[in-house]
């Protein structure tokens, strides 16, 4: 019997329309770049540290994650704070700039230089990983779904897209704009499983996002119910950012079963991970 294996579907949407999987391939890895990943010479949520994770990941399809925000103008950015101040040299929250004034800062790294690229429009993601065979997974910062799930059908790319949401009104929110973009549903216990499995979104459409206090228990039934799981490393916040060991990667993709393991390194930890 074969599967239709929901993230691996949106990855490899090239080869056709709606590709069915088997069990083995339920268990491939695929490395996602935190905003698009943490490297000290580039800027996060930029283009170019999306281009430099896409053309160096060792394990391909690369996924990528971005912070999705809209502008005074109602044009959608790539983003992760409400304010620009910590990520441009301009100033102020995003949702009172107009389109000008955004287009006319420049991103700096984390370091705090200024280099010579803009913040960057959602459209523009939307255009380079439509061509890159990139996988994006959407942290929408605000009540915006609409704005996003509309734009992401216009680039006909809503089944190389994963929606995270972090509570169930915002799930079944995403379910209602698209019956197709893969969901990510904060998985806690069998109890808010439950509340999950009410909404009555295909199994096809899900995908679990877990961590390290998820319960084994439900791990093992989402596992079992062929639903890709996704965790994130978080080297930034919890390993003073650097790299963990091999060992602690592997460790966690196969305690937790993982199908997409979120890394702010994600370039070096796909070289890691194909050490024998």
């Amino acid at each position: 019997m074969k599967y239709m294996i929901r993230v691996i579907s949106i990855a490899l949407l090239c080869i056709a329309a709606m590709p069915v999987f088997s069990q083995s391939e339920h268990d491939a890895l695929l490395i996602c770049g935190h905003r698009g990943g943490f490297y000290n010479l580039l800027p996060e949520n930029s283009l170019t540290a999306i281009r430099y994770t896409v053309g160096n990941c060792a394990l391909k399809p690369v996924v990528v994650e971005v912070d999705v925000r809209k502008s005074k103008d109602g044009t959608l950015y790539i983003l992760h704070d409400e304010a620009v101040d910590r990520t441009t040299n301009g100033n102020g929250n995003i949702t009172t700039l107009t389109d000008a004034y955004i287009n006319s800062l420049k991103l700096k790294t984390s370091s705090g230089m200024l280099t010579d690229e803009s913040v960057p429009a959602f459209r523009d993601v939307l255009m380079y990983a439509k061509s890159n065979n990139v996988v994006l997974m959407l942290d929408v910062k605000d009540d915006i779904w609409k704005d996003v799930i509309s734009l992401v059908d216009e680039y006909d790319m809503a089944r190389k897209c994963i929606a995270l949401t972090f509570n169930p009104a915002v799930t079944a929110k995403v379910y209602s704009l698209s019956n197709v973009i893969a969901i990510s549903f904060l998985a806690k216990d069998v109890e808010s499983w439950n509340v999950i499995q009410k909404i009555n979104i295909p199994h096809d459409n899900l995908v679990a996002y877990v961590t390290s206090a998820t319960d084994v228990s439900l791990i093992n039934i989402i596992h079992q119910l062929k639903i890709s799981i996704i965790a994130d490393a978080s080297e930034s916040m919890r390993n003073k950012a650097m790299l963990y060991s091999v060992e602690f990667y592997r460790s966690m993709i196969q305690k937790m079963k993982l199908n997409i393991l979120i890394t702010d390194f994600p370039v070096e930890v796909s070289k890691l991970l194909q050490q024998k």
